[in-house]
């Protein structure tokens, strides 16, 4: 299995919709590598670049065929898809500070 993933903003859509939360609501909660539906689902959109036709089930039957391999991939496709949001919304959006750090920062 090809393991060249990649979040542009179509997987990231196609993400969101198939698991019913936004970028944020998964950035900020965080995610469980052992949950295998997110997990699964993560890897499928980062696929899809390569092949829009292909689905969960059929990432799930790829990722079966070799021991360990849905956890490194799944390891990889949050790395990346977390990277490409400072490539989408470009890194002056991550870079500058919490207004709330700012106001203890000046208290002190």
């Amino acid at each position: 299995m090809d393991m060249e993933l990649k979040y542009g903003i179509n997987a990231v859509r196609a993400l969101e919709g198939e698991i019913g939360k936004t970028s944020r609501e998964m950035l900020t909660e965080g995610v469980n590598p052992t949950d295998i539906s997110f997990g699964t689902t993560i890897i499928w959109a980062g696929l899809l670049w390569k092949d829009p036709t292909l689905t969960v089930d059929q990432v799930g039957d790829d990722l079966d065929k070799e021991e360990g391999l849905y956890f490194e991939a799944v390891q990889k496709a949050i790395r990346l898809f977390g990277a490409s949001f400072k490539r989408i919304l470009g890194r002056q959006f991550f870079d500058a500070a919490d207004p709330a750090e700012e106001d203890e920062s000046e208290k002190n």
